[in-house]
């Protein structure tokens, strides 16, 4: 629904805990379900990476996990103990998802398995860049250097670079953003999918 996901226009949505990101933040966040196969912690573990090694990112770059399940406790560990806890924020479940997916800046889906993600296609509906491991469905929405990046399951290092070259580069997120977008209307936005099916229904009646 491409009416319903669309591009931030103006400020932030002021769904984030006060004090939690400032005006030129930027906001890392997924959406999902917090099951093992859907690998939540490799996010945690990339962000970690990405502030270890860019200690100076910490005054800008925030992750948020929306969603609940069993690695959600895993994934508060993992910050904890790295020291970065208080920037990210992990609330459980939400129902106004289009509202988030204005508050993000990247979106990640770090999955080990995946299918055609709606998530994916909702990132991409509201301008975000999509950063997502190479499996299944997920390398027919992302192409990189196009609308995202592609990175191999369970590549932690990857994914964290990936984070590093978008959170570096405010043009390069709006391009990727931007193109994903366009790819959406063009061809997954529901007046898109009618006309398709029409075509194949047309077809099948000769």
């Amino acid at each position: 629904d491409c009416a319903r996901f669309h591009p931030r226009s103006g400020a932030r949505p002021d769904l984030l805990p006060p004090g939690f990101a400032g005006q030129g933040s930027i906001v890392i966040g997924s959406v999902g379900r917090m099951a093992a196969v859907k690998n939540f912690p490799g996010l945690a573990r990339a962000f970690i990476h990405l502030l270890r090694d860019h200690p100076h990112l910490k005054a800008q770059v925030r992750l948020v996990i929306i969603g609940d399940g069993e690695v959600r406790q895993l994934c508060q560990t993992l910050l904890e103990h790295a020291g970065v806890a208080d920037l990210a924020w992990l609330p459980g479940e939400r129902a106004d998802i289009a509202e988030w997916m204005r508050v993000f800046d990247i979106f990640v889906l770090p999955s080990l398995n995946e299918g055609i993600s709606n998530t994916i296609l909702e990132a991409q509906a509201s301008g975000l860049p999509v950063i997502a491991t190479a499996v299944g469905g997920n390398v027919e929405l992302v192409e990189t250097d196009i609308n995202g990046r592609l990175v191999e399951p369970g590549d932690d290092a990857a994914l964290a670079r990936a984070l590093l070259s978008y959170a570096q580069d405010a043009e390069l997120r709006a391009r990727h953003g931007a193109q994903g977008r366009a790819r959406v209307e063009q061809r997954f936005s529901i007046p898109a999918m009618a006309c398709a099916y029409e075509a194949v229904y047309r077809q099948a009646l000769g």
